[in-house]
């Protein structure tokens, strides 16, 4: 018997070193394989909502000059999201690199798979309204969500560069009453506004206002878009 194998079976004899049952391994994949799949699902969630609050913004209907661009892009960009995203992809990487797997792929290869799957799942979710119904919920149960990660509270916060959303309180032919983010009374002149389809104009609904300051309190609406989606077609006003 060699030297080598000799000090081998004495260390295991010393240390009373046992054999790892199979079981073990497999326990081990299968919580590697558990984690790499929930990682890519928040991942993908994620990515659903991200793309969900950046449609929601209509930053496309905000582009009036470059530097509108430049800022309703930066403000649009749910920052808090696509880091998540970020994270659970690089922590799904991890996981899958470590599974019996793991070794076959390279790492460009592998992160351009984990990746993929979190662009398509999360495509398809958002697709089937899973991002919107989401962000409801994180709305409405967290008090500091709209504030902190929702980028369209600080797109239509901001009546002096013409962007105004809230609550209608009243409404009649030629104008309606406004409260709006930031608990805020405003007068808005509709006589002029072109409205999108999916606006109700009614008490209680929450819309965007693209228009312009007249006063410290009255705004002038040259559009009025629904606060969820991005609502196209434009109609008629009607009360």
């Amino acid at each position: 018997m060699g030297k080598i194998s000799k000090k081998v079976i004495e260390k295991i004899e010393k240390e009373n070193i046992k054999p790892t049952g199979r079981w073990s391994f497999v326990l081990k994949n299968s919580f590697l394989w558990s984690l790499f799949g929930l990682n890519i699902l928040f991942g993908s969630l994620g990515f659903a909502i991200s793309i969900y609050l950046f449609e929601s913004s209509d930053i496309l209907n905000l582009i009036l000059s470059v530097n509108d661009l430049i800022q309703i892009l930066v403000l649009a960009i749910p920052t808090v999201w696509i880091l998540l995203t970020v994270m659970f992809l690089i922590v799904a990487y991890l996981n899958f690199r470590y599974t019996e797997r793991g070794y076959i792929l390279s790492f460009k290869k592998m992160f351009l798979i984990n990746l993929l799957a979190i662009l398509i799942l999360g495509s398809i979710l958002h697709i089937l309204g899973v991002s919107e119904r989401l962000n409801r919920v994180f709305s409405e149960s967290f008090t500091t969500y709209n504030q902190s990660i929702d980028p369209r509270y600080k797109i239509w916060s901001n009546p002096e560069s013409g962007y105004l959303a809230g609550t209608i309180l009243s409404a009649t032919k030629e104008s309606m009453e406004l409260e709006d983010l930031d608990g805020n009374i405003w007068s808005i002149d509709t006589s002029d506004a072109k409205v999108r389809r999916a606006v109700g104009l009614i008490v209680g609904e929450k819309v965007k206002i693209v228009g312009n300051v007249v006063d410290e309190s009255t705004f002038e609406a040259l559009e009025i878009l629904p606060w969820e989606g991005r609502g196209r077609n434009l109609q008629e006003k009607h009360f």
